[in-house]
C-alpha cells in the first residue's frame, strides 16, 4: 500500500511538473471534442484531446485522462474530424500566367483558407524564394512552401514566351543544376522538348549535387530512361505511349504532355493501346522506387470531359480566377472543344489513366496528390479536393487518397519525421473538418479551421482570407 502511495505521489508530482512548465507559455492551445485520422492508419481514434505547445503536438489524450493547463486555448472541435494539412505537389502561381507579383500574399491565402498547408512550386523564380522566407517568418500567412527551379526546357518550337529558362548544351545544363541548388531551389523541374543527352546531365549531376529531380518525360528521353535515372514523374507522361502495341504508331507519340494538344495525330492512338500491359508496366515504375504526381483531374476535365461555361461558372474557385486569365483560357477551350477527338476515344483516355492510377497503386507505387492549378480554371487550394476525388473516381479508396495528400509527400520529401500524419511530437498542422472524409472524399471541403505555423484558423478568419484574396479575380489585365 505504502509503495502504490508512493508511485500515485511521484505521478502526480510528474503531471504537476509537466503542466506548470505548459502554463509558462502563452502558445498552448487544447483541441477538444474531436475525432482523429490521423494517417498512421485507416482508424477513426473517437472523442480525444489534443495539446499544443509551441506548434506542436505535446498530447493527445481522451478527455477524462486531460487536466486543462493554465492560460491554454480552448477549442471546440464539436465533434468534428481532425486531418493532417494537406499536400498540394504542383501546384503554380497565377503570377507565371502574368498575373502581378503584388499579388502572391493573397494567393498563397487561398491555399491555407483550403486546407492545404504545404505546397510544392512547379515553376520556381527568386521572388517565390524571397516568398517562401516571408511565410518561414510568419511575416504572411501561408503554407509550407517547396520551391522547385525554373523549368528546364529544350528548343523551343512556339511563338509564345518561353516560361522557364532554355537549356541548349549538357555543359549549360551542368552549370544551372549547380546554380538553382545554390540559390536554395528545392529540385530541378524538366519541362518539354529536353534532348536525352541535357536529361542524362541533369540527372546525373543532381544526383552527385544532392538535388531532386522531377517533373515532365519528354517524346525524346522516353520512361525507361526516366525511370532509370529514378526522376520523380508529373502528369504520368509517357505512360501511355509505353502501351502502344506498335512503336511506330505516329512514332511512338500519343497524347502524353503537349501531345494532348494533337486531336489529329496523338488521340488517333488511342486504340493501339494494350491495356494489358498496364500491371506490368506499373511493376516497372514500383521496382523504380519512385513517386508519381498523375493530375488526372485536369486532364480528365479539359481533355476528355469538357464543360459549358455555365459549369465552369458553378466550380469552386471560379470567382478567384483573374478576369485576364479566364480569357486566355476560355480561347484555348474553344480551340480545342471545336471538333474534339471522338467521344469514344475521350472515354478510353479516362478508363486508361483511372487503370494506370489503380495499378500503381496496387503494385505498391507511391502516389501525390497534384492539382495543377491554376491551369484551366482550377484556383489554387479549391482544386486539390478535386484531385482527391479523382483518386477515388479511379479506384482507389478515400484512405488512400487522403494518403496522397499527406503522408506519402511527406515521405518523399523528407519531412515525414515532423509532418503528414498526426501524433505526439510532430508539428500541430491539421485541418478541422466537419464531416468524416473517409465516408466520402468529398468531406475534405467541410473545412471548420485549419492549423499552421502555431497559428489557428477558425471559420471566421478562413472566410476573412477569402475575402481578401477575391482581389485577385478583379483583375482584368495582366501586371495590373
Amino acid at each position: 500500500m505504502k509503495k502504490t502511495k508512493l508511485l500515485f505521489r511521484y505521478f502526480l508530482y510528474a503531471c504537476c511538473i509537466f503542466f506548470n512548465s505548459l502554463s509558462f507559455s502563452q502558445n498552448i492551445f487544447v483541441v477538444e471534442n474531436i475525432n482523429i485520422i490521423s494517417m498512421v492508419r485507416d482508424h477513426v481514434d473517437k472523442h480525444k484531446v489534443v495539446v499544443i505547445q509551441d506548434g506542436k503536438i505535446v498530447q493527445i489524450v481522451n478527455r477524462h485522462q486531460l487536466t486543462y493547463p493554465r492560460d491554454a486555448r480552448r477549442i471546440d472541435g464539436r465533434g468534428g474530424f481532425i486531418i493532417p494539412g494537406l499536400f498540394d505537389m504542383h501546384l503554380h502561381f497565377y503570377h507565371d500566367f502574368g498575373l502581378d507579383e503584388k499579388y502572391l500574399g493573397e494567393e498563397v491565402k487561398l491555399a491555407v483558407a483550403n486546407g492545404v498547408t504545404t505546397v510544392r512550386i512547379m515553376d520556381g523564380q527568386e521572388n517565390y524564394l524571397a516568398l517562401r522566407k516571408k511565410i518561414e517568418e510568419e511575416k504572411w500567412a501561408g503554407p509550407e512552401m517547396i520551391v522547385a527551379s525554373p523549368q528546364f526546357v529544350g528548343k523551343w518550337p512556339f511563338k509564345s514566351k518561353l516560361s522557364g529558362y532554355k537549356v541548349d548544351s549538357p555543359t549549360d545544363a551542368c552549370k544551372m543544376v549547380v546554380v538553382f541548388k545554390k540559390k536554395g531551389y528545392s529540385e530541378i523541374k524538366l519541362a518539354q522538348f529536353i534532348t536525352p543527352a541535357v536529361y542524362d546531365t541533369v540527372t546525373r549531376v543532381a544526383k552527385s549535387a544532392g538535388i531532386k529531380v522531377t517533373g515532365h518525360v519528354g517524346p525524346d528521353v522516353k520512361l525507361q530512361r526516366a525511370l532509370d535515372a529514378r526522376q520523380q514523374i508529373e502528369h504520368m507522361d509517357e505512360f501511355i505511349e509505353a502501351l502502344l502495341t506498335d512503336s511506330a504508331v505516329n512514332n511512338g507519340k500519343s497524347v502524353s504532355d503537349i501531345g494532348i494538344w494533337n486531336k489529329k495525330a496523338a488521340w488517333p492512338t488511342l486504340p493501339y493501346v494494350d491495356e494489358s500491359k498496364i500491371d506490368a508496366l506499373a511493376q516497372r515504375v514500383k521496382n523504380a522506387g519512385i513517386y508519381v504526381t498523375p493530375t488526372n483531374y485536369f486532364f480528365v476535365s479539359f481533355f476528355a470531359r469538357g464543360a459549358t461555361l455555365e459549369q465552369i461558372k458553378k466550380f469552386p474557385g471560379y470567382a478567384y480566377v483573374p478576369a485576364f486569365h479566364k480569357e486566355k483560357v476560355n480561347k484555348s477551350q474553344e480551340y480545342f472543344w471545336t471538333d474534339p477527338p471522338p467521344e469514344n476515344w475521350r472515354a478510353k483516355y479516362i478508363d486508361i489513366r483511372y487503370k494506370l492510377v489503380k495499378a500503381l497503386h496496387k503494385s505498391g507505387t507511391k502516389l501525390m496528390a497534384g492539382s495543377d492549378g491554376p491551369e484551366w480554371y482550377l484556383a489554387p487550394g479549391f482544386s486539390l479536393h478535386n484531385e482527391l476525388e479523382a483518386f477515388t473516381e479511379a479506384g482507389l479508396s478515400n484512405y488512400a487518397a487522403l494518403e496522397t495528400a499527406t503522408k506519402n509527400p511527406a515521405m518523399y520529401l523528407g519531412i515525414a519525421d515532423r509532418k503528414g500524419t498526426i501524433e505526439e511530437g510532430k508539428q500541430a498542422d491539421f485541418i478541422l473538418l466537419e464531416k468524416n472524409p473517409l465516408l466520402d472524399i468529398r468531406n475534405t471541403r467541410t473545412i471548420q479551421g485549419v492549423f499552421v505555423k502555431n497559428k489557428y484558423y477558425d471559420r471566421k478568419a478562413l472566410d476573412k482570407l477569402l475575402s481578401e484574396a477575391l482581389v485577385i479575380g478583379m483583375v482584368a489585365n495582366e501586371n495590373e
